[in-house]
């Protein structure tokens, strides 16, 4: 007689019941993050307007030719002052990864960064200086009237409780 063997059972294997417990963990803290952050709808932003040669061609259209030129006698200096601006910044970058770090070192690296930046800035306060002056007193009406006005939006959102 010969003896019939029954199939053996599968018994679920390690990987599918690690699988299964890492997804409902998973699940659960997705659960806990929407719960804690309050599934709140995004806050649509303005766009913000900036005072510069590049937003006054958006603004006045027939004025582009001027600006451009006025941009044109600073972007040589704008260029070198930018460069000079990001090569402190890689310079102060090297010595904070730099095996033999020196304080006083990194901190007159950071007195070149913030040196450079204030030099790029006053040069782009002159292009735009230069370019308000290239506009008509009805034209730069215009442009204040179309321009974001400072307000402390900032200071309400700072101490807004969410």
């Amino acid at each position: 007689m010969s003896d019939i063997v029954a199939p053996a059972k599968r018994q679920p294997g390690v990987a599918l019941i690690v699988s299964l417990c890492l997804n409902v963990a998973l699940i659960g803290l997705i659960a806990v993050a929407m719960w804690r952050t309050g599934m709140r709808p995004l806050e649509p932003r303005e766009a913000k307007v900036a005072l510069g040669a590049q937003a006054l061609i958006r603004l006045v259209p027939a004025e582009k030719a001027k600006i451009e030129a006025i941009i044109g006698t600073h972007h040589q200096k704008l260029h070198e002052l930018r460069t000079r601006a990001l090569q402190a910044r890689a310079d102060s970058f090297r010595m904070l990864a730099a095996s033999d770090f020196n304080a006083a070192d990194f901190a007159g690296s950071l007195a070149a960064v913030q040196s450079a930046d204030a030099a790029l800035e006053t040069e782009t306060m002159k292009l735009t200086a230069e370019s308000v002056a290239a506009l008509t007193p009805a034209e730069r009406e215009g442009v204040a009237g179309q321009m974001q006005k400072p307000d402390r939006v900032w200071l309400r959102r700072f101490f807004h409780r969410r």
